[in-house]
């Protein structure tokens, strides 16, 4: 798709997940309060007088702020929450196949120049008069959005140097505890687009962090990695939708960039309310709104800049399991050695890496991150540009479990030990098979405690109403970190056709095989679960990434059939959320699709960006990625209606500036007809009617959405339109085809294999031709 047609599909999107992600409670705002007793108390005592002495700045005429007039506390369960005012209370694929992740001494805004008192008059009067504007506010603002930036940078800048200078004169905080503590400072630069950023979308403000003894000096045009929020900025109070819509795709790239962020935070401000926004793995919960013209309002924001400044790296949604080793020039990764009978997380294992191959670009989700790495620390500096030559890959995400891990019927770690206990010395065949070294939730210190990583742990300050909103069921998330053998590059990466098919033949034969040996469902077939293992000139397939996957010989009918995998590969049975039963045969649908969607992109390329985006935007299968479950389903049961359909809308699109295209449409046609013409089933049990009806028309004329035969090459005859062998015309019941095809998931899965194992043997001989 071309640049605008993504950014518009990527609006609507934000949007969509603003109306379906999006909660409102203001106990979220105690995700901040400083985890450490005393600190927490500091943080108080600061807000206190920074907000006494802005008033003051304000209003000058006027008495000073009196102890009546101040925020009354109360403390329950050892939180402290406001009582007294009012209106207010306290998920891209990286763009190579291996990617350095930039070194974070750069991301905090730092300089050489002696720390200031943070008692400079001048600087604090400019700020005021800024200030002012914005709290003049009453109702939508009458100037122009831009010049609303100023006054919000020097608010912030403001409570920045009088953190400064209380933490600076306060000697009760220990040296130690000062050093856990940072500055939140605004960029100049303002209404910009990061060096970093895969679109043009632009940001208003972005605030970074500083060493609370660092000389401010605001002026860094700061990239997506070193950002520790956003402001968005809106003119009209009721501007909301579309301000917390444009926030949603700002901190989708910061998750994007910052490799260690597991969760994040963002402003928004429409006329004189601010927001605070925290983004976890499944909703993003949003406080109520702070009238800056408000006394109240300020001390509000007041109190989140300081909690900010003294809270843990980790309460800012930081990894402190990952740290950047400045000397060494590398990154070091905590790693838990879980054993499968004793779970207490007390072995830990430590590796080092430069470098990324899958990056979490997504709002949402599972956050999924891979690091090639190595056991043994690195003895010299590591210099930019290079590597470390890695043994392992180290697999991070937030996978959905269950709170208690021994009853986690999920847990990829047991998945994997399992796989590889089955085949460990007795593989079947030549097929390789991924291969766990060490695996388990990741535990962290957390003030004076140790906690496991879950969403339960992670909003663990908010109230129950909002803790079982965003954690409860199957919104609950483990943090996972698992070490696995084999080392591999993502599918993306295939130079050839011949090297492409390989690789996919030798991820489903490994599938088969899993399936048939250990009763173990993979659920998520996709180009990001796919790797290319290179062995000298040789390359072979892996299939990774068990998140998903069920043991199908303990699994319960209502596992077996929720929605799970990739929408653009997801199968048709998944993406309608179907009665009929999963079965292998919902992934070999989703690596037909795999086929088809990199058969249509081409190969060689590191990037798909790269590629002609506006040949693939009006082609059928573009449907297929961009869009929401709807529109992708109603194409994928139209494209896929029979036969006809399939060759004319997405075959005969294939990419063909490749001498071995015409390979891949044999494979995809014999693919296809294995799944959904199979010569074993009645003809009324052939192509996506049924169940899928009701997302698409009834009638094989009516195609007017559907984009007419290319003029490009057509198929050989004998590959169209071939004749059932078979009846099974079991007239005694009405039975849907999905229905019936999973009833005999075992055949057709071994014609599935039959026909993908004689094109790994005919690969031998194909001539190797690339782009």
């Amino acid at each position: 798709m071309s640049t605008n047609a993504i950014a518009k599909e990527r609006r609507a999107e934000m949007l969509e997940l603003y109306d379906t992600r999006h909660i409102e409670n203001d106990t979220i705002r105690n995700l901040i309060w400083p985890a450490d007793a005393n600190l927490r108390l500091v943080a108080e005592a600061i807000t206190t007088k920074i907000e006494k002495e802005m008033e003051q700045r304000l209003n000058p005429a006027k008495p000073k702020v009196s102890p009546t007039d101040s925020v009354i506390r109360t403390r329950s369960k050892g939180l402290i929450a406001d009582t007294s005012i009012s209106g207010i209370s306290a998920t891209r694929t990286a763009s190579s196949s291996s990617r350095p992740i930039q070194r974070v001494s750069s991301r905090a805004a730092s300089s050489k120049k002696p720390p200031q008192s943070g008692n400079n008059d001048t600087e604090h009067m400019a700020d005021i008069d800024e200030i002012k504007k914005w709290t003049m506010t009453n109702g939508d603002y009458k100037g122009s959005e831009k010049d609303m930036y100023r006054p919000v940078q020097s608010f912030v800048a403001y409570v920045a140097r009088r953190v400064q200078s209380h933490l600076s004169s306060n000697k009760s905080i220990s040296v130690t505890d000062k050093g856990g503590c940072r500055l939140v400072i605004p960029c100049e630069i303002t209404d910009y687009k990061p060096e970093d950023s895969d679109d043009n979308t632009r940001i208003d403000i972005g605030l970074v962090d500083s060493k609370y003894d660092a000389y401010i000096e605001p002026g860094m045009k700061a990239k997506y990695y070193q950002l520790r929020a956003i402001f968005e900025v809106k003119k009209l109070k009721d501007d909301v939708r579309n301000a917390f819509a444009q926030l949603y795709e700002y901190t989708r790239q910061m998750y994007a960039e910052q490799h260690d962020l597991c969760f994040a935070w963002g402003f928004t401000m429409c006329a004189g309310d601010v927001r605070v926004c925290h983004f976890g793995p499944s909703k993003a919960v949003a406080s109520k709104p702070m009238d800056i013209a408000t006394h109240q309002g300020r001390r509000g924001f007041i109190e989140l800049l300081v909690n900010m400044s003294l809270c843990d790296d980790s309460q800012l949604g930081r990894d402190p399991t990952i740290r950047l080793l400045p000397d060494l020039g590398c990154w070091q990764i905590d790693c838990p050695d879980d054993d499968a009978n004793n779970n207490d997380g007390a072995m830990l294992r430590q590796y080092y890496f430069t470098n990324i191959i899958c990056i979490a670009d997504h709002l949402f989700g599972r956050h999924t991150r891979c690091f090639p790495a190595t056991a043994i620390q690195p003895t010299k500096q590591i210099q930019e540009g290079e590597s470390i030559e890695a043994t392992v890959i180290i697999k991070d995400s937030f996978a959905i479990a269950k709170p208690q891990a021994r009853e986690d019927d999920r847990d990829e770690v047991r998945t994997l030990k399992k796989i590889r206990d089955t085949f460990e010395g007795n593989s079947p065949g030549d097929i390789i098979y991924p291969k766990i070294v060490v695996g388990g939730r990741v535990r962290f210190e957390k003030g004076d405690r140790i906690v496991e990583d879950t969403t339960v742990t992670m909003y663990e300050s908010v109230d129950d109403r909002l803790l079982d909103m965003v954690t409860g069921g199957p919104l609950f998330r483990a943090h996972r970190r698992i070490v696995l053998e084999s080392i591999g590059e993502p599918l993306r990466t295939a130079k050839t056709v011949k090297e492409f098919v390989t690789v996919i033949c030798d991820a489903m034969q490994c599938h088969y095989e899993i399936v048939d040996k250990c009763k173990i469902l993979h659920r998520d077939i996709s180009d990001n679960n796919i790797l290319i293992v290179r062995r000298g000139d040789e390359a072979r397939g892996l299939l990774i990434d068990f998140d998903c996957a069920i043991d199908m010989s303990e699994a319960k009918k209502d596992v077996r059939c929720e929605m799970t995998g990739t929408f653009p590969f997801m199968s048709l049975n998944n993406l309608t959320g179907s009665s009929v039963m999963r079965t292998s045969l919902d992934d070999w649908e989703s690596m037909l699709y795999l086929l088809c969607w990199y058969a249509t992109i081409g190969f060689g390329n590191n990037d798909e960006r790269l590629l002609a985006e506006e040949r693939l935007e009006n082609l059928p299968i573009a449907q297929w990625r961009y869009g929401n479950v709807n529109t992708i389903t109603s194409a994928k049961c139209a494209h896929l209606r029979n036969l006809e359909n399939f060759e004319r809308d997405i075959v005969n699109k294939f990419d063909k500036t490749d001498a071995s295209y015409m390979k891949l449409c044999r494979l995809a046609v014999k693919l296809y007809k294995a799944l959904f013409k199979n010569g074993d089933l009645a003809e009324r049990y052939h192509g996506t009617e049924g169940r899928v009806v009701s997302y698409s028309d009834s009638s094989d004329d009516d195609d007017d959405n559907i984009d007419p035969f290319s003029s490009g090459a057509v198929l050989p005859a004998n590959l169209s339109n071939p004749q059932p062998t078979a009846t099974n015309d079991d007239s005694s019941g009405i039975m849907e085809p999905f229905e019936m095809r999973s009833k005999e998931w075992e055949k057709i899965s071994k014609d599935l294999l039959s026909i993908i194992n004689e094109t790994k043997r005919k690969t031998v001989s194909w001539k190797d031709t690339q782009n």
